[in-house]
């Protein structure tokens, strides 16, 4: 059981990594699915027999393994955009970027342990997801794109509450998950009116609109 679960934890890890320095929006969306699949693997795996342990698993999987990569695909034909992701950064920049993120988050994230956590190696893999999502959410310039850095972010989050506390409340991680389909939902309308009113969905020429 300990190797598999390390297995999971760095596979999350990779995905979270390929997510940052991809340059195909389906080949993130993809990867995003696949990490939420790991992800309710690992809650599986720490289940030990708690039903609320299981039950948060089959919504991660259902909403953020399931729904929302199939919105965002919708998504994507909807809005008729390039599955090309434009960033100020080149694929290289990125990924020195992203491993430099990544050992940031490995040097800080023992100092992040607390006492009886269930899964120290995993708090600096959170760590990083979360760091790799803000790159993605700050470098990229379609909203569409940035939408995928913050899921990156807030999976990063769930495995630090996995990896520190046992998960949290059964409610509190529903709650999360209903969140993040509500915040891609909502930003997927948004999204539809940048594209009506501007005719595109780069937020970099938005901004040099400003006066």
């Amino acid at each position: 059981m300990e190797v598999t679960v390390k297995s999971l934890v760095w596979g999350i890890l990779a995905l979270g990594f390929l997510m940052a320095g991809r340059r195909s929006l389906g080949a993130i969306i993809r990867f995003y699915a696949l990490q939420n699949l790991l992800l309710g693997l690992l809650a599986f795996d720490l289940a030990q027999g708690e039903a609320h342990f299981i039950l948060a698993g089959a919504v991660l999987l259902l909403v953020k393994g399931l729904l929302i990569p199939w919105y965002l695909f919708w998504l994507l034909d909807r809005l008729e955009i390039s599955h090309e992701v434009e960033s100020y950064l080149s694929v290289t920049l990125s990924l020195m970027a992203g491993g430099g993120l990544v050992a940031l988050a490995f040097q800080l994230g023992r100092r992040f342990v607390i006492p009886g956590a269930i899964l120290p190696e995993a708090v600096p893999v959170g760590l990083s997801l979360i760091l790799l999502g803000m790159l993605s959410m700050v470098s990229r310039k379609k909203a569409i794109s940035q939408v995928m850095g913050f899921l990156g972010l807030e999976n990063g989050v769930f495995i630090l509450a996995l990896a520190e506390s046992h998960g949290l409340p059964l409610f509190v991680e529903l709650g999360v998950a209903l969140d993040a389909f509500a915040a891609v939902f909502l930003s997927g309308l948004l999204i539809f009116r940048i594209k009506e009113t501007f005719g595109h969905v780069d937020t970099a020429r938005i901004r040099s609109l400003k006066g």
